[in-house]
Order: structure tokens, then sequence, then C-alpha cells
């Protein structure tokens, strides 16, 4: 298995981060994919890159952290030369496979939306001028995030849609745009809709992931998140499509790696 989107840097893991990687390790999991959201994390993500061998990194800058980059009024901020010319930076580090978390989120609003969606175009730039793949993060804001990324232009080295959960159009529209959907923790909720919409997408479109600290499955939720629980996912991403556990990690792991193909691949 690889645990396609993980913040291992955050302080919920403080002082556990050894244990936490080892019981990953034990259950299967193969490869992290450890995802930045602003200048800091993005940072720490390469740290735990270049001192573990299956861990991968991210950099971008969230839309909760959008005003990093531009006002309440989408207007670049006075500094946005010196922080994008550190995103860049950072983005060129051989450990970093990809743009991310960037995108829209309209449930917390914790960034004014012209800030969000003058930050995620700059980031789209971004990610298009040094050919890496995008890290999306979408929350109550589907239909005007898929709107940008077509009128700015989808990233030619692709994407995933992390924390998947649009609708069956938005399973249609990536899959003819041939993105990947971050499957996760949620899909082990009652009434929640992913089963039907991972049996729509099929397995070729599927990546596992945990966003821990967040989102534990079930029987887990109530907890901190962590990757070793990404079993639990992948059992239920098997009897969604009817698939033995180890065809989804092969083809799961082949997905990841198509995907971030122009990185330091992982076993």
């Amino acid at each position: 298995m690889i645990d396609s989107h993980v913040h291992l840097n955050r302080e919920e893991f403080a002082g556990a981060q050894a244990e936490v990687l080892q019981r990953a390790r034990s259950a299967g999991v193969t490869a992290f994919l450890n995802v930045g959201y602003d200048l800091a994390s993005s940072t720490e993500s390469i740290s735990l890159a270049e001192s573990h061998a299956d861990i991968l990194a991210t950099v971008g800058i969230h839309p909760h952290d959008a005003t990093l980059l531009a006002d309440a009024d989408g207007r670049p901020v006075p500094e946005i030369e010196d922080i994008l010319a550190r995103l860049r930076d950072l983005a060129k580090h051989p450990r970093v496979v990809a743009i991310g978390e960037i995108g829209l989120d309209f449930y917390r609003d914790l960034s004014p939306r012209p800030a969000q969606r003058a930050a995620l175009k700059l980031q789209l730039a971004m990610a298009e001028d040094l050919q890496l793949p995008v890290v999306f993060h979408i929350r109550d804001a589907w239909t005007e995030t898929l709107a940008m990324i077509d009128e700015f232009g989808v990233p030619t080295c692709g994407g995933i849609l992390h924390s998947f959960s649009g609708n069956e159009d938005s399973v249609e529209w990536a899959r003819e745009r041939g993105f990947y959907l971050g499957i996760g923790g949620p899909i082990t909720y009652k009434n929640s809709r992913l089963d039907f919409l991972v049996a729509l997408a099929g397995i070729e479109m599927i990546l596992l992931e945990t966003d821990a600290p967040w989102l534990p499955p079930v029987p887990h939720r109530g907890q901190r998140n962590e990757s070793s629980y990404l079993v639990h996912t992948r059992a239920k991403v098997a009897s969604v499509l009817g698939m033995t556990e180890n065809e989804v990690d092969i083809q799961t792991t082949k997905n990841f790696r198509r995907l971030f193909a122009g990185g330091p691949l992982v076993s």
C-alpha cells in the first residue's frame, strides 16, 4: 500500500512519529506522500523525505492560507514575489513530486474566496511551469474548482482530487482529464456515497490515502488517524470493487507510480 496523502509533520505526531511510521510499515505501507500546505509544512515535508527513503514530499499553499499570496480582493500581497520564489525553490527539491495541496475550500472559508482563487491560479501556473502534477483540496467548491482548472489549463502532468467528495459528474470530469481520486477513511462511514462513486470510477482511478491525522476510518473514528489504518480503507475499496486486497495494492501502487513518474519513485 501507498499512503498518497499524509501529514506526518503535524504536532499530533510529535514524539510518536517513529512509532507511527513503524506501525504503518508493519501493516504493509511501503511509501508515504507527505503533503505541504504552507511554507513551513512544505519545508518540513522535504526534511522528512530527506530522512526516509520511503517518504516523498509535496509543497504548496492551502486555500486556508491563501492570504499568504493575495488579499481579500484577490490582489497580490506586497511580498508575493519573495513567497513565490521560496515556494518555487522548495518545489525544485529532488524529493518533491507535486504542487499541493492547493484548491478552494468554501466550507470553512478561512481565507476570502477571491484570495483562494488567486492563490489557486498562481500555483496552477507554477505547477505547469515546473511540470509537476497537482494535489487538489476541494471542499464545498466542486463546481468552482473544476471550472477554474478547465479555464486556466488542466495540469499537463495530471493531478489527484484529494479526499474525494464530489459527485458522479466530478468522477466523469476526472476520468476525461486523466485525474485520480484520493480515497480515505470516509468510504468506511455509514451513509457515505463513496462506495457508489468508487464503483463508478473503477480501480484505475483510485489512490489510497489517510489524510492523517484527520479522517480516521471505522473502527478508529474519534481517534488520531495514522497510516497503519489504511488497511481499513483498502479492505472497503476491495469489497466495493469485488477485488482482493492484494489486487487493490497492486493497482493503486501502479496508479501512484504513474502519476508521479517524474519524481524519485519509491517501491
